[in-house]
């Protein structure tokens, strides 16, 4: 299963979007890192609950699709040992180095994107998939950059700050 056609749409309305709002979306996110006001990290966390009651990430997989997913050591010793592979054979057929993480995927669409939209190797994924969107997590400034940087990528992202972009229009 590729895409659907509704969400086909609705990516390319959210990339968009988040283009022509990027000022604005930048002026916000550097304000709320400034600021950090109270009740943040409690507000994007409600707001992904009720926007993923409504959006099915296997409609969408954008994600997997268009963004380098982030390997850290550990993901790929349990992720290389799952497939029977030698740590090194594992990096040199799926990784490239990155001086900020340890290592980033090579191929896009991620290789373990199976042809239904599900992870291949969901159960033992790495923790940035994992945790991706990162509205549940306690919000810090490497974690807001990460969510403004996916504005355009995932349309529950952008839909969420739009959102918490409106409770929080004064901070």
């Amino acid at each position: 299963m590729s895409t659907t056609p509704e969400f086909t749409k609705l990516i390319k309305a959210t990339k968009a979007k988040a283009k022509k709002e990027q000022r604005k979306n930048k002026k916000f996110f550097n304000r709320i890192k400034k600021k950090k006001p109270a009740g943040l990290t409690k507000a994007f966390r409600e707001t992904n609950d009720e926007v993923f009651k409504k959006i099915d990430c296997l409609d969408c997989s954008n994600c997997c699709k268009t963004s380098l997913a982030v390997f850290e050591n550990p993901d790929v010793v349990r992720i290389s040992k799952h497939f029977g592979m030698p740590k090194k054979d594992f990096i040199k057929k799926y990784l490239t180095p990155h001086p900020d993480y340890d290592y980033l995927i090579k191929i896009l669409p991620c290789p373990f994107l199976a042809s239904d939209n599900k992870c291949s190797i969901y159960a033992i994924r790495p923790a940035g998939c994992r945790t991706y969107p990162p509205f549940r997590l306690q919000l810090s400034d490497e974690q807001l950059d990460v969510i403004y940087d996916n504005l355009g990528i995932c349309p529950a992202a952008n839909e969420i700050v739009e959102r918490v972009m409106t409770k929080f229009a004064d901070a």
